[in-house]
């Protein structure tokens, strides 16, 4: 009667311990990635991120027009 309700009867034996392991690998990596970027300063006005030479094309925000 209970058998299809059973998680172990379809998937194989020794899941369970990789299955967490993963999880908690995957766990542990969000951590780092949210303490690592918490220390970040964005804020702070010394930082002027580099700029690189040349066009600002595709991302440019204020066209200038080429006179007709």
């Amino acid at each position: 009667m209970y058998e299809g309700l059973v998680l172990g009867a379809h998937l194989p034996t020794g899941w369970l311990w990789p299955a967490l392991i993963l999880i908690g690998l995957i766990l542990a990596a969000g951590l780092l990635v949210l303490l690592l970027v918490s220390g970040a300063r964005f804020d702070e006005p010394s930082y002027t991120p580099p700029s690189t030479p040349g066009p600002c094309e595709p991302f440019c925000s204020m066209r200038n027009q080429a006179p007709a």
